[in-house]
């Protein structure tokens, strides 16, 4: 598996490509990491990565472009009815394009597994959008991450013990107290991606 310093390679590869940076958002458990500066010490598994959804066919164009495109990881290789993104592999690391669009103060992401085969939706509402997603520089490129409270949160949903290696590496950080009760309670209202029985179907 990856180590941090390669998540980085890659995060900052894709974010400084033709200015996809302003168009994406990064996501999980190598974010606080990256944001700080910090090595985590052990491997990460992948990189998610939220789209615009207007944006995703320009990705997808991309990726064909530079031979990184993998027809059986596009989801619109299935018989789902919508875009819900791509998988790829980028210097051996595993990423996912997810669309996202946000609209009534919800953030609605979509998503698929080609070795589970299901595909669904998350619908996280917001009291501020910069709960959950903050402008950042990564090696100077602008981009966005997800806030390390909102990271904090996802993970206390499992509590397995990388999610509480993570949990505690955040709180030594130091995060927003009224954010991060904010993204609680509005978390709790949310249906958790690819494991609802009613926002997930079978390819």
């Amino acid at each position: 598996m990856p180590s941090i310093t390669q998540i980085k390679e890659v995060m900052t590869k894709i974010a400084g490509y033709e200015d996809i940076g302003k168009h994406i958002c990064f996501l999980g458990r190598s974010v606080p990491y990256i944001i700080s500066g910090r090595e985590s010490n052990r491997d990460h598994s992948d990189i998610d990565i939220l789209v615009d959804e207007e944006y995703i066919p320009t990705i997808r164009d991309l990726l064909q472009l530079h031979n990184k495109y993998t027809e059986e990881l596009d989801s619109l290789s299935y018989d789902m009815g919508d875009d819900y993104g791509l998988k790829v592999f980028i210097d051996d690391v595993y990423v996912e394009f997810e669309p996202m669009k946000i609209e009534d103060n919800q953030l609605i992401r979509k998503s698929f597994s080609p070795r589970r085969k299901i595909f669904g939706t998350e619908t996280i509402p917001f009291d501020n959008i910069e709960d959950l997603i903050i402008p950042i520089e990564i090696d100077g490129i602008s981009t966005y991450v997800e806030t390390p409270e909102y990271i904090k949160v996802d993970k206390e949903k499992y509590k397995r013990e990388k999610d509480l290696m993570d949990i505690s590496f955040i709180d030594s950080l130091g995060i927003d107290e009224a954010k991060y009760e904010r993204v609680k309670r509005n978390v709790t209202l949310s249906t958790e991606i690819l494991s609802s029985y009613e926002n997930t179907k079978q390819i």
